[in-house]
């Protein structure tokens, strides 16, 4: 079950981190369907101020199936309809925030912050109300680095679990899971250090093995039909291969055959490309591209524990 579990956040722990670049912990914004009387549009807002509010005080927002999650309890303190022309709903909210280990059920950190809102209908005074939750608010920058630091210490408490499990699924030959679950350790742990020559090691493995599949793939669809659109297809597959692999150099040669087809079947250019080494870039930063496309076409099938938390 753990590891089936590594498996639904690891691709997800991996998103935020790779739009930030400083492969700093992630924190999932969850707003769950049953939240009391909250407006459906007061909601959206409110899970975008949620990533608002992590964001500002350094924890990246992951807009997948994060493992640690930032969720609200919102009861309203007072309202009242003010007899005005037009009419004015005047709520005040008492919304408790919390920041926990939303697989485990494990409560990190909660704070209540009291914010009122004036609107024409009760959703633009719940938005309204919404909007005063400030980032730089002291006791929001506390209540986020008390919850940061719980997350800091649970990967450097199971720094060495987190590896075997990364271990358990290389050997199962889901290597991208593997790939996916030591990408989540954030830079500012202890894990992070101990961890690398082993990402780095995955991270190769995994671009091996996708440059293979790719290339059988494409070697296909060329093989089947050699016109304009087979060029299209087999070089839009071709062209994510990372260089870095060790089956580039036979990417470069069927790309190059195609490409020569294509030139002789069209007058207009053909734009595709290979992709290029960059110097620049880090292999986190190119194993984070790679997880996070793959992030996106994961389902979002989470079951959330936040028993005993509201």
């Amino acid at each position: 079950m753990k590891n089936a579990l590594a498996i639904l956040f690891c691709f997800a722990s991996i998103v935020a981190i790779g739009q930030n670049n400083d492969y700093a912990i992630n924190l999932g914004a969850y707003v769950p369907d049953q939240i009391e009387n909250v407006p459906a549009s007061a909601k959206k807002m409110l899970i975008n101020k949620l990533g608002q509010l992590v964001t500002a005080n350094g924890i990246s927002d992951n807009q997948y199936n994060s493992r640690f999650i930032i969720t609200p309890n919102i009861v309203v303190a007072t309202k009242e309809i003010m007899p005005t022309a037009p009419v004015k709903v005047v709520l005040v909210l008492d919304v408790t925030l919390y920041i926990g280990d939303g697989i485990s059920g494990t409560l990190y950190a909660s704070e209540t912050f009291n914010v009122k809102g004036v609107g024409t209908t009760e959703t633009k005074a719940y938005m309204q109300a919404l909007k005063r939750l400030k980032p730089k608010n002291e006791a929001m920058q506390d209540f986020i680095a008390r919850g940061k630091d719980k997350i800091i210490d649970y990967y450097n408490t199971n720094c060495s679990q987190i590896q075997k499990e990364a271990s358990i699924l290389e050997n199962s030959g889901q290597v991208e899971e593997a790939l996916g679950l030591m990408l989540g350790i954030p830079a500012s742990s202890s894990c992070f250090e101990k961890s690398e020559r082993k990402t780095k090691a995955l991270y190769i493995k995994a671009a091996n093995r996708d440059c293979k599949m790719r290339l059988t793939e494409a070697q296909a669809i060329w093989s089947a039909n050699q016109d304009i659109e087979a060029a299209n297809e087999a070089a839009r597959i071709l062209s994510s291969v990372l260089p870095e692999a060790e089956c580039f150099s036979q990417v470069k040669a069927l790309f190059s055959k195609i490409e020569t087809r294509a030139k002789e079947l069209q007058d207009r250019d053909w734009n595709y490309k290979l992709k290029v080494l960059d110097a620049t870039k880090s292999y986190y930063d190119s194993a984070f591209e790679v997880s996070m496309a793959r992030a996106k076409n994961q389902p979002s099938t989470v079951m959330y524990n936040v028993r005993g938390w509201y």
